[in-house]
């Protein structure tokens, strides 16, 4: 597939890695179209394209079955077919899980799994009618080590990387590929709903646009897998062999949240934004001295 052919759905482009993950697909030579909520930052994101082949901006709630289906109908129109659909839009609700609403539980799992579930469903035609079609699902390091107060939202991570492995095995027969992402934590405007934990849970911030080449790298690439670096691999290694090790270090990186008396309440103002919520993680294996 020639790069200034491919054609390119991102959700969740309004900010963050969304419009780190557009910026860069238009720097490929790629056809993009560009959805979220609101339409005033994909305008933003629109702008900053500025090596952007074409790029088309749609309103669509992805929760939304009808603007789903306007959004696929468009793309229909417009290029016939689609060669990578980027499931980045999500939310995050970080806290202690007994505070967690019922009505926040369904929100975060609406968005962050049944929505790009759904949506990949109804693109499949999409994705059969190009030369090699891919899902990219955007996850998070949080999606393969639960952590304390991300509970809830690693187990929408966790579900999003099992969707992926599945249609990937599924999928294979037809030709179209699924790639899923486990970013860590991003420098993105839902990381504000977080940073009382950043320090004690000794997270490590990556800018978007190195979050975005890195996931463009491996799509390209036709890998089924993309992890930020060697710590992040050992410990999802580490993860299968050996989680009492794991327990026992996350279970301090807690109790330094639970000893620093502020700025850690029992739940954090939830966040849904144009773009993925947290590709949390900290760095396991660099704080394992901690």
């Amino acid at each position: 597939m020639q790069r200034d052919a491919a054609r390119v759905l991102i959700t969740g482009a309004g900010s963050g890695i969304g419009r780190a993950l557009a910026v860069e697909a238009a720097n490929r030579g790629m056809r993009v179209v560009i959805a979220g909520r609101r339409m005033d930052p994909l305008r933003e994101t629109a702008g900053a394209m500025g090596n952007a082949k074409s790029v088309i901006t749609v309103q669509a709630d992805v929760t939304s079955a009808q603007d789903r289906t306007a959004l696929l109908a468009r793309i229909e129109e417009q290029f016939g077919a689609l060669d990578y659909l980027v499931n980045n839009a999500g939310s995050v609700s970080v806290g202690r899980f007994q505070a967690l609403g019922t009505e926040e539980l369904m929100h975060l799992f609406t968005v962050n799994v049944a929505a790009p579930a759904m949506l990949s469903q109804a693109a499949l035609p999409l994705l059969r009618a190009a030369p090699k079609g891919r899902i990219v699902n955007v996850g998070s390091m949080f999606g393969d080590i639960a952590f304390p107060r991300f509970a809830a939202y690693s187990a929408s991570k966790f579900a999003l990387r099992g969707l992926s492995d599945g249609l990937r095995r599924e999928l294979a027969g037809d030709g179209i590929g699924v790639t899923y992402a486990a970013p860590r934590a991003t420098r993105t405007p839902a990381a504000d709903n977080f940073m009382a934990l950043a320090k004690p849970m000794q997270m490590v911030l990556d800018p978007p646009g190195k979050v975005a080449r890195q996931i463009w790298n491996a799509a390209e690439a036709g890998k089924s897998r993309v992890y930020p670096g060697l710590g992040e691999r050992v410990a999802v290694i580490a993860q299968a062999l050996i989680p009492s090790i794991l327990d026992r270090h996350i279970a301090k990186l807690e109790m330094r949240v639970r000893d620093t008396g502020k700025g850690a309440p029992d739940i954090l103002p939830a966040a849904s934004i144009p773009g993925n919520a947290v590709a949390g993680e900290t760095a396991p294996c660099d704080a394992e001295s901690g």
